[in-house]
């Protein structure tokens, strides 16, 4: 493994898919005040501003560590990656202006106020959507949807695998350590 890179594009977006719901619900139970074991206000509030503090931090490389994997071919790109991109960048800035609001007291606000609304409902939402179409891109064959990826027989110059196998034939098996990443 110390060989092999580590898909760090793919830790990043992970860390988000997690912190996006903890800081929804340590909102809900600060402003519930909720007293679980040794978890109260400011346990929760801590956790609300750090979560969202890391989603920040986290969404910015993680943005960017996804365009440079796409290469700079945006013409190009498949619908689906033109969407995350999108989705991404309306997260960042949503990000952004929950840490203003959270800077200015918006933790004293109401449960239905902006802040709020954006940190329980706004940043899940769009991190289902992002990892939807994650999940769409990621394993396109097995999706109930529409693949993200052009099949090689569909492309202006076919390409048969049959053939490239054929050519590649007297070629020795190369072999791949399946419990490593690539």
């Amino acid at each position: 493994m110390n060989r092999q890179k580590i898909h760090l594009h793919s830790m990043m977006v992970h860390s988000i898919a997690a912190l996006a719901p903890l800081a929804a619900i340590a909102y809900l139970f600060l402003k519930q005040e909720v007293t679980f074991l040794s978890f109260d206000g400011p346990t929760w509030r801590f956790l609300v501003v750090f979560s969202v503090i890391l989603m920040f931090l986290t969404a910015l490389p993680a943005c960017l560590s996804g365009v440079f994997e796409r290469g700079h071919v945006y013409i190009k790109w498949h619908p689906t990656h033109k969407i995350k991109l999108t989705l991404s960048v309306l997260f960042i800035m949503m990000l952004a202006a929950e840490l203003i609001m959270l800077n200015a007291g918006g933790l004293q606000e109401p449960v239905l106020s902006l802040t709020g609304i954006l940190i329980v409902v706004g940043n899940n939402i769009v991190s289902f959507l992002l990892c939807k179409y994650g999940l769409r891109i990621t394993m396109g064959r097995q999706s109930l949807e529409k693949t993200s990826y052009e099949p090689d027989l569909f492309r202006k110059d076919p390409i048969d695998i049959l053939v490239t196998a054929g050519e590649l034939k007297k070629e020795a098996p190369k072999y791949m350590d399946l419990l490593t990443e690539r």
